[in-house]
């Protein structure tokens, strides 16, 4: 048996600058509602700690479900009457987190943690904000033609619209 060279197996953690993007977006989304409702603070607390543990331990499962309870704290906070343009902010950056943080799991996985990967990750990262931004356009101008008095269906509508993003970048 030869041991020319020893084989050291690259670290396979998730890749440091879109983890650190992620944790950006979904801190930046609880930022933008949490003044308005506590559910916001509270979901958001909850998924930095879901989020930040998805993205320490390579766990998608962990960073979905991280981002859910994010979405699931603006949804509580959005029947409580968040603005519209801090709850589009909220649900795209949090939509961001999202795929920000499956795109860093998915590099560490394929090229480790040490590889030199910002030429794939931020042009990743800048598409899904321009796809997110979109969404969010198109949502607000539905939001204004649409019948007034109605936040609650305007929330349903507006998460609806995160999770038919989510669908899409995920393909």
């Amino acid at each position: 048996m030869s041991t020319d060279v020893d084989a050291v197996d690259p670290d396979h953690r998730p890749a440091v600058l879109t983890s650190g993007l992620s944790i950006v977006a979904l801190c930046l989304g609880v930022l933008s509602s949490a003044l308005y409702s506590p559910f916001v603070l509270v979901g958001g607390a909850a998924a930095l700690v879901l989020l930040g543990g998805g993205l320490w331990t390579g766990s998608r499962r962990a960073v979905t479900i991280g981002t859910a309870v994010a979405l699931a704290g603006l949804l509580a906070g959005g029947v409580q009457g968040i603005p519209t343009v801090p709850m589009l902010a909220s649900v795209t950056a949090t939509v961001l987190a999202w795929d920000a943080g499956h795109h860093a799991i998915g590099v560490g996985d394929q090229l480790g943690r040490e590889a030199t990967t910002a030429r794939a990750e931020l042009p990743h990262v800048g598409a899904t904000v321009v796809v997110g931004l979109v969404a969010a356009v198109g949502s607000y101008a539905v939001f204004i033609a649409g019948p007034s008095g109605q936040p609650v269906a305007a929330v349903i509508a507006m998460l609806f619209g995160a999770i038919l993003l989510l669908a899409a970048l995920q393909r």
